[in-house]
């Protein structure tokens, strides 16, 4: 009875106690202090030039729970330079330098982000990549002087804060990607890089070592329905051999060439040296220097499917030769340097036609051209079908009889031209991911080469790929250094130089 008793007495409490703890909103259950996890945001390196600002804002990864304050320590080349949770640091000093960044949260817990800065003074030996990004054409320039430095991803408007590209890139070249003479590069009045776009129509002549714009082009000539989808120099437009007002740049574009004087003036040139009625020629070129000697402008003709050779010298004649293809690469091949009287200058002598067969097959012509006293002559012609695709991506060596050609695997493949004969394996592979889009050389360095793919795991506006790859072994070549990343939708990508290359060469 007493133990009922006590029960009784203690049941009010038991049930107060309850109706306590029930009452109790789940609001009011305390909340865990969010640990600091990680921080993010900021990239491994970065190119940026001399004296602007190194912006970098970081992002702060926490646990579930409330969030902790946190303080900043930025420390660059080993001093503490700001305390704020954005660095903005001016790049003053030229060359490498190293940060970190100390993020400390009020438990004591630390976390910290590496990083690497190059600072550059402006372009000189590197790489230039026109693609098509978020907001239309971007120009992106990887140096080569200092390899392991990142590429600027949008060089044109960095360098023209007020200035805008239109949206679809085409014609991007470097003025001495041909000179004549190397030794007195600066007879051409300084080295440019030319762009054009569409959508709207714009074309730029850019400094070649700030790539700030010179000028803004229009087209002022007589030709209906100019389209500057293709530009380049041809070997000659130093010596004025393309024009008594002296050359700087030929366009293509629906079916025609247009030439360009250093005054920004469309002229037709000399009539030796215009197309022949009725053609139509490819948004491909090449240029040639041949013994005996002349300067030549090759294109292909998609009406007639014969060369078009065009002589400083000699003038304008056609092939014999009928290639029935679609045109998808015109290569100068089969060079070789000449002696110091003629500045050891780079000299290609042949040329690759690679074309395409219904849309499945393809062909590769090799051509010694017509020229001065020589005629045209068909060197070989090699069905590559089952190796080369209709949409791969090729590029040739400048001295050696070697074809590099592209899968859509990240695998390239070699071809010998002279032998015939095809890699049964990858000479490289870049990962599967990878979509080949364009091979290109320094013509004074036919030991590295330079490509550019698509990555398919990446965004299509950021999918564009830079590799710099040693192919001076005839085994198997090495990567030497990858950057994603660096652009959109590729269209083309070129070797910018500096104008000492054929004193600077490397080739053996």
């Amino acid at each position: 009875m007493k133990k009922i008793y006590n029960f009784l007495y203690a049941l009010p409490l038991l049930i107060a106690l309850f109706a306590a703890c029930s009452d109790k909103e789940p609001n009011n259950v305390e909340t865990p202090t969010a640990k600091l996890v990680a921080v993010s945001g900021i990239e491994k390196a970065y190119s940026i030039k001399q004296n602007a600002h190194l912006k970098l804002k970081p992002v702060l990864n926490f646990s579930e729970g409330t969030k902790q304050t946190t303080t900043y320590e930025w420390i660059i080349d080993n001093n503490k330079v700001s305390t704020a949770d954005t660095l903005d640091y001016e790049c003053t000093t030229l060359g490498k330098h190293t940060g970190t960044l100390k993020v400390i949260a009020e438990d004591q817990t630390a976390k910290f982000a590496d990083f690497t800065f190059y600072v550059y003074s402006g372009y000189d030996q590197g790489l230039l990549l026109f693609t098509e990004g978020k907001d239309g054409a971007m120009l992106a320039y990887k140096s080569l002087d200092v390899q392991e430095a990142p590429a600027v991803r949008n060089v044109f408007a960095e360098s023209n804060p007020t200035l805008s590209l239109g949206k679809t890139p085409l014609a991007l070249c470097w003025t001495g990607e041909c000179i004549t003479n190397p030794n007195n590069i600066d007879d051409t009045g300084g080295l440019e890089v030319i762009v054009s776009t569409d959508s709207p129509q714009r074309i730029y002549a850019l400094n070649a070592s700030t790539m700030s714009v010179l000028s803004k082009i229009d087209y002022d000539g007589t030709v209906a329905n100019f389209a500057p989808n293709h530009a380049f120099v041809p070997f000659g437009m130093q010596n004025r051999l393309w024009g008594t007002e002296g050359g700087s740049v030929y366009f293509t574009g629906n079916g025609r060439d247009f030439l360009m004087t250093p005054e920004r003036r469309f002229v037709v040139g000399k009539r030796r040296h215009q197309l022949p009625a009725g053609a139509k020629i490819a948004d491909l070129s090449c240029s040639l220097i041949t013994n005996p000697m002349d300067m030549l402008r090759v294109y292909f003709d998609t009406a007639s499917k014969h060369l078009i050779y065009i002589g400083g010298i000699r003038g304008m004649v056609e092939g014999k030769v009928s290639c029935p293809v679609t045109p998808m690469a015109l290569l100068a091949c089969d060079g070789s340097y000449a002696e110091a009287n003629a500045d050891n200058r780079y000299e290609p002598k042949h040329t690759l036609l690679v074309g395409s067969r219904n849309g499945n097959g393809v062909t590769v012509y090799r051509f010694a051209p017509t020229a001065n006293k020589a005629e045209e002559s068909l060197l070989g012609e090699i069905d590559a079908t089952g190796h080369i695709l209709p949409t791969s991506a090729v590029g040739v060596n400048p001295v050696r009889p070697l074809l590099y050609y592209a899968d859509h695997a990240g695998n390239i493949y070699v071809m010998n031209y002279e032998g015939k004969s095809f890699s049964s394996i990858p000479y490289v592979s870049l990962g599967q991911q990878y979509n080949v889009k364009a091979i290109v050389f320094n013509p004074y360095n036919p030991n590295r080469m330079y490509v550019a793919a698509e990555d398919s795991k990446a965004e299509p506006t950021a999918c564009a790929s830079i590799f710099i790859v040693d192919v001076s072994n005839k085994s198997v070549a090495k990567v030497l250094y990858k950057e994603d990343r660096v652009g959109g939708k590729i269209h083309r990508l070129i070797y910018k130089g500096n104008g000492k290359e054929n004193r600077e060469a490397t080739h053996e």
